[in-house]
């Protein structure tokens, strides 16, 4: 069994696999993996190409169907619902995942003059992974939280608040199909200087070549399309793409595990409290 809904503009959720008085979905395309756009160049005599880059091309979900009861007026419901051109959130549900994708609706089409009436709607989806309606969290400081709810203190069993640690590591499992990018809160609480984020897997870094004060908050996002840094000082925000220090990495999650740890320039390493905030993108259902 699976659940589709689309949500327009307006907040109005439109339930297309319930409802069958009304309708009846008798087909949906492009749930899965939309295709690849290889480039390659020829070079001289030698045989073959050289791959130059390769990107997933956009997605184009195809809702297909029945149209029940009173014909004509849902029909024309699915026409104020789904104005074309404007935006619409595709839900999908089946027994593993639970997922959204933003979109805009393309065409609805629908054969007026047949004994029993069909449509379907186009919905054009220009980033083209489905994403988790869950998110992951990850924290990474020099002070481990060690305290838990439920709990019992034996005297002769204490239990710790916190633990120091002299190497911090933060664990990031990606359990999805598609590399995905995450939001990196830092939170300042004494001055420091300079900040590094390394992916210890790939030794890729994010650098940050400035100093911090008490109760700065820096906000790092490495997701497609909304790259920035920025910084939350008294009440202001700040660009901080300027103080990005050189060869750095917009760090992303690979699928599979990921291994991130830090470092202060001058300062103390249990100052700094690093989160790690993402959602999971699935190339398909």
């Amino acid at each position: 069994m699976y659940s589709l809904k689309i949500e327009n503009t307006n907040g109005e959720i439109f339930e297309l696999t319930h409802d069958f008085s009304n309708y009846y979905v008798t087909d949906v395309s492009g749930l899965t993996p939309p295709a690849t756009t290889i480039n390659t160049a020829k070079a001289g005599i030698i045989d073959g190409t050289f791959f130059n880059s390769a990107s997933v091309e956009e997605r184009n979900i195809v809702i297909s169907l029945t149209i029940n009861g009173d014909i004509e007026a849902n029909r024309q419901k699915l026409y104020r619902i789904f104005p074309r051109k404007t935006a619409c959130t595709v839900y999908f549900k089946n027994a593993n995942r639970d997922v959204k994708i933003q979109g805009y609706v393309e065409t609805i089409e629908s054969d007026l003059f047949s004994k029993r009436e069909k449509a379907q709607i186009s919905i054009i989806c220009p980033r083209p992974y489905f994403e988790d309606l869950a998110t992951i969290y990850a924290e990474l400081a020099a002070t481990l939280s060690m305290f838990e709810f439920p709990f019992a203190i034996e005297e002769d069993h204490p239990i710790p608040f916190s633990e120091a640690t002299d190497y911090p590591i933060a664990e990031i499992m990606n359990s999805g199909d598609a590399e995905a990018g995450c939001l990196i809160s830092i939170e300042v609480n004494n001055t420091i200087e300079g900040i590094k984020i390394i992916n210890t897997s790939t030794q890729q870094f994010f650098y940050l070549d400035s100093a911090f004060v008490d109760h700065d908050k820096i906000t790092i996002n490495t997701n497609s399309g909304s790259m920035g840094v920025t910084l939350e000082r008294g009440g202001n925000s700040f660009n901080l793409l300027n103080v990005v220090g050189a060869d750095s990495s917009w760090l992303r999650l690979a699928p599979g595990m990921n291994y991130f740890t830090y470092t202060i320039d001058d300062g103390d390493t249990a100052d700094v409290e690093i989160g790690f905030t993402s959602t999971l993108l699935y190339g398909g259902v």
